[in-house]
């Protein structure tokens, strides 16, 4: 995919998440139910380089499931930069019920983006949350 981009004229960062969990506004790091992704060193600061509130308006979620997983590749695209933020992950899919109620009742869902050591980086507002979830 960050291939494809690349040969397509976009600067790419791809990030394999260290570590991805749901979050609900209760019980996350943030006030938003969605998606947290934890990046490590060098791809955080590139993240933080590249992170503007308002840029990377597109979206494209990439989702794959099995028995007890939901894979997500999550793909930022910024116009006007021509970058491209992927980030991939592996969520344990018993424990997404809570994020989807919050994030179907609402109508949109949000991934929040931080370090190793906890600090938030950026967060991402999706007005379609069902390309996210698995059916059921």
């Amino acid at each position: 995919m960050a291939e494809e981009l690349t040969s397509e004229g976009w600067e790419t960062l791809a990030i394999p998440a260290g570590d991805a969990a749901p979050v609900t506004a209760e019980g996350g790091r943030t006030d938003d139910h969605g998606f947290a992704y934890v990046i490590p060193g060098d791809d955080a600061d590139t993240f933080d380089a590249w992170f503007t509130p308002d840029g990377f308006t597109r979206t494209e979620v990439h989702r794959a499931v099995d028995d007890r997983h939901l894979y997500l590749l999550t793909t930022f695209l910024d116009a006007e930069t021509s970058r491209a933020i992927l980030i991939a992950a592996v969520l344990d899919r018993s424990a997404i019920g809570a994020c989807r109620r919050e994030a179907f009742d609402a109508g949109v869902t949000y991934s929040h983006v931080f370090r190793i050591d906890g600090t938030h980086l950026g967060s991402f507002r999706h007005d379609d949350p069902e390309p996210f979830f698995p059916d059921g």
